[in-house]
């Protein structure tokens, strides 16, 4: 039986679900090269690394924090893949280890009192750092094998789009259904109250952290379908896109309310924009001053309601 929360969650995310369908029934009438299924393959593959981040970001925002951190993981994960000198399949799961590694110290610092905002920004120059001595320039070279495997589809639709869905569904389904997710909504809502009433914060904190790492790697994979190469600054963008996408979503700044499911229509509404913007023949820069404005305009309004986004506060 769905639960009063979800049944809220699920209603908030009517008006995106609204938004996209009203769009992929028009934009095929007005756009010729939209409805080609080159297009709809090119659209959920560069749909497939926004939904892991951005799932992952969630949970994150849903406790009460953020990480900037994500940008920085993407950005190795394909580095790592890209390293002739590593095994395909040893190089992926490097990535993976990697991501949730990433997490776990992100985590740590948060518990130890740095600000999230602080803690993830030091993680992303870590990571870009390391990415960069890994591989200077963008290239690299990926193992057939494990290339063949990242790139399956069955057209137009990439394998990695349904990995994203499905992890974003599990992600939904752990916060949503799990003692563990009621803990991270508690944390975020109230994390005072939370921390009195002796409920696991600090596992939960670690392992949201540890999550959004796990998804982060996972969509440095999904880069690596699309580009089949390596380059550390491949997942800068994705920082802004993923918190756009939570706003989208409806998800609260302040911790503790919204859904990770509402992530789907909501990253489908950004993808479709930058599609469009593309196929307009516009200048893709044009996708960053949208997205910064809508961050710029939330943040605002949060601070308008005489709230304050809960990453900004000290950790522990």
């Amino acid at each position: 039986m769905i639960g009063t929360t979800t049944r809220t969650a699920l209603r908030a995310g009517i008006p995106l679900w609204l938004l996209v369908f009203i769009a992929l029934i028009v934009l095929p009438v007005l756009s010729e090269p939209f409805r080609s299924a080159n297009n709809a393959n090119s659209l959920m593959a560069s749909l497939a690394p926004l939904l892991l981040v951005s799932a992952g970001q969630a949970v994150v925002v849903l406790l009460g924090g953020i990480d900037l951190s994500v940008g920085g993981i993407v950005g190795l994960g394909t580095v790592l893949v890209a390293t002739p000198a590593v095994p395909g399949w040893v190089a992926a799961v490097l990535a993976l280890a990697v991501g949730v590694a990433a997490g776990l110290v992100n985590g740590l610092g948060v518990l130890a009192g740095v600000p999230a905002l602080v803690m993830t920004l030091g993680m992303s120059g870590v990571l870009g750092g390391i990415g960069l001595l890994v591989l200077a320039e963008p290239g690299g070279q990926v193992s057939r094998g494990l290339l063949a495997v990242l790139t399956l589809q069955a057209y137009p639709v990439p394998l990695a789009f349904v990995v994203a869905v499905a992890a974003l569904a599990v992600a939904w389904t752990a916060v949503s259904w799990t003692r563990w997710g009621r803990v991270v909504l508690a944390t975020g809502h109230d994390p005072v109250a939370a921390r009195r009433t002796g409920l696991p914060w600090r596992s939960a904190t670690l392992r949201a952290y540890a999550l959004s790492g796990l998804f982060s790697g996972m969509a440095g994979l999904a880069v690596v379908a699309r580009t089949y190469s390596g380059d550390s600054l491949s997942g800068g963008s994705l920082i802004l896109d993923s918190i756009t996408v939570v706003l989208i979503a409806g998800i609260a700044l302040t911790g503790g309310q919204g859904s990770v499911l509402t992530v789907l229509p909501a990253a489908a509404v950004l993808g479709l924009l930058q599609n469009l913007i593309v196929l307009s023949g516009l200048d893709s820069y044009y996708q960053y001053i949208v997205e910064a404005v809508v961050l710029v305009i939330a943040v605002a309004l949060y601070e308008a309601s005489g709230k304050r986004p809960a990453f900004l506060a000290r950790g522990g």
